[in-house]
């Protein structure tokens, strides 16, 4: 006979069954499937049985030299960017985990400055930094160092620089997270045997951050594979890599076999390093129901989460902080500095590298209020003539708000489907969550031009291209992934018991969600649909194939700018795009806070 604690844990207590974990997982399967999984599976037929079942496809761009070069040139160029983004994004983590509160603070807020701004903007910035009379040639001349401008843009140079800068963060916090994990008794220990700074550093301390290193690396390095708009805006034609010809099969010769196979080829390298990434980083415990163990996995270098699930508990952190002072999670700050070899190197390359990711965003704000009709630093005098300009363009204007429609829709749809997913995966079956797990986040490893060819093959043939419908729909499925991480996240670290005492008293599951769960979980979702809104409002790859004139967003709008004149407007609209960030932030932080404090009274 089944005693009373046993009913109600029958009644309300997850896992849920197999009924019920379908139908919260039907929205997200549908999305996915309709529109991420069966266009991938189009490239793949579309390269293998044109016109009939064949290879004929993979031997012409195979069998062409030119072809390996452009391979060659992706990987060399993705290889430096991860070793450049390895050496310097190393010891400022390092200071980060071991320096004082207050400079940690400032450090990470250096570091996570730039993931909160546009794409495009951050680009831009190089543009104007790097340009023939721009801020550093100005300077290199000022000085007496040249005597003319340097070619430092539309190189592969200005590629490398801008490709660093973006994926930075990505590498210092993948890093941070595993740094915080190691146990600072075992560098202690060592230094009371009588082990030097070095010795303790590399014989200890670096053995144990090795496993953060590595998938850290192959982060950034697929990643950099992927990576289009930054090389076709800051090098254009002169050095052509694999999504940049995927772009010239399908938009120049208008080759569709030939793009959905060079497209195919770029996804199976994707999906091979990812698959050796999982040997270091163990996502699937993630979405563990036992506590315990994410617990363990939070703490641990061994079980270290990707770099999405870090970027969002530092931000999160970020954003309970603001006007109540940053609390950093546990591992920050352990004075292990003392016993890094070379501390004032490491500072200096520290500070020099925090230079290198603030700069770029403190230069624009100044440029968009110049009184000159060209890029000129520092500004020969102030003016809003280009505020100005923004706001009385119809074109502009309407860009804004084609943008800020579709990133609602996003978010509601994203926020929506992603928390009925997470639902089902945290107090789902293990099994369910393996696999549910892996095939939820796929949209977040296929490099973005990949996806955006095959959902433009699929919405072409649909007649879809150029509609609200087809940029909310491919939008929302970058998005999904991003409120499933923070969602489920914050559900397995809540109190089951809860949900057992309200079972007890007569609740049904639906009213044990509405009332209990949703309450306790709303700061996460707050979260989440700020960084769907956010991904969607910066989104280009796949907004340049499926927008046309009737559906032109902000993005879309700028990257025509850049290409075709590059004005002061354009830093105008970036400043307000960091302004309107900014305040986004500040907002969520306020509703996060409600949103905690209110959790606090339910429990």
């Amino acid at each position: 006979m089944a005693t009373p604690y046993h009913v109600v844990r029958s009644a309300i207590a997850w896992p849920v069954n197999n009924r019920e974990a379908s139908l919260l997982l039907a929205p997200a399967a549908l999305l996915l499937g309709v529109f991420f999984f069966i266009p991938l599976s189009g490239l793949l037929s579309l390269s293998l049985l044109d016109p009939g079942p064949t290879f004929a496809h993979y031997h012409e761009f195979l069998d062409n030299p030119t072809n390996w070069i452009i391979l060659a040139r992706t990987f060399a160029l993705a290889t430096k960017v991860t070793l450049i983004c390895l050496l310097l994004g190393y010891p400022l983590a390092y200071w980060i985990v071991s320096a004082r509160t207050w400079v940690a603070a400032a450090l990470l807020l250096a570091v996570v400055l730039p993931f909160f701004t546009s794409y495009l903007v951050r680009t831009y910035a190089w543009m104007v930094l790097l340009g023939r009379f721009g801020v550093i040639n100005q300077l290199l001349m000022a000085t007496g160092l040249t005597e003319r401008p340097v070619d430092l843009i539309y190189n592969q140079f200005s590629v490398l620089v801008a490709m660093v800068y973006i994926l930075m963060p990505y590498t210092v916090l993948v890093l941070i997270s595993v740094m915080k994990g190691i146990p600072y008794s075992l560098t202690r220990a060592a230094a009371s045997l009588g082990a030097s700074a070095a010795q303790n550093f590399w014989r200890v301390f670096f053995p144990l951050s090795a496993p953060g290193v590595i998938a850290a690396g192959l982060l950034v390095f697929v990643f950099a594979l992927g990576f289009y708009i930054t090389p076709v805006l800051l090098d254009g034609p002169n050095t052509m890599i694999l999504p940049m010809q995927i772009d010239s099969y399908v938009n120049g010769t208008l080759n569709w076999p030939l793009a959905a196979t060079a497209a195919t080829v770029l996804l199976a390298i994707t999906l091979v390093l990812y698959s050796i990434s999982n040997r270091f980083v163990d996502s699937e415990r993630l979405l563990s129901s036992n506590q315990s163990t994410a617990h363990s996995a939070g703490h641990t270098a061994r079980h270290s989460t990707s770099a999405y699930i870090q970027l969002i508990d530092f931000v999160a952190a970020l954003v309970r902080g603001v006007g109540h002072g940053i609390r950093f999670p546990a591992g920050i700050g352990r004075g292990w500095e003392r016993l890094a070899p070379g501390r004032k190197l490491l500072r200096g390359l520290s500070l020099l590298l925090v230079a290198f990711l603030v700069s770029p965003i403190l230069i624009i704000v100044p440029i968009s209020f110049s009184s000159s009709r060209f890029l000129d630093f520092p500004p020969p005098g102030l003016s809003l003539q280009w505020y100005q300009a923004y706001f009385t363009s119809a074109a502009w204007v309407s860009a804004t708000w084609e943008s800020l429609g579709v990133g609602i829709a996003v978010a509601c749809l994203s926020l929506a489907i992603g928390s009925a997913a997470a639902m089902a995966l945290v107090r789902g079956s293990p099994r369910m969550r393996r696999i549910g797990y892996q095939l939820l986040l796929a949209p977040m490893i296929v490099p973005s031009i990949v996806n955006a060819v095959a959902l433009y093959f699929l919405f072409a043939r649909l007649h879809l291209i150029n509609t609200s419908f087809a940029l909310v729909t491919a939008h929302s499925i970058g998005a999904v992934p991003l409120v499933v991480l923070i969602v489920a996240a914050s559900l397995q670290s809540q109190n089951i018991i809860l949900e057992y005492a309200a079972a007890s008293l007569g609740a049904s599951r639906v009213v044990t969600i509405w009332r209990i769960v949703l309450p306790l979980i709303r700061p996460a979702l707050i979260v989440s649909g700020f960084f769907a809104f956010l991904s969607s409002f910066d989104e280009v790859v796949l907004s340049l194939y499926l927008s046309g004139p009737d559906t032109t967003t902000l993005p879309i709008k700028m990257w025509s700018g850049i290409r075709e004149e590059i004005t002061p407007t354009i830093a105008a609209v970036s400043s307000l795009l960091i302004a309107f960030t900014i305040f986004i932030y500040v907002s969520v932080a306020i509703f996060r806070q409600a949103g905690e404090r209110q959790a606090q009274q339910v429990r």
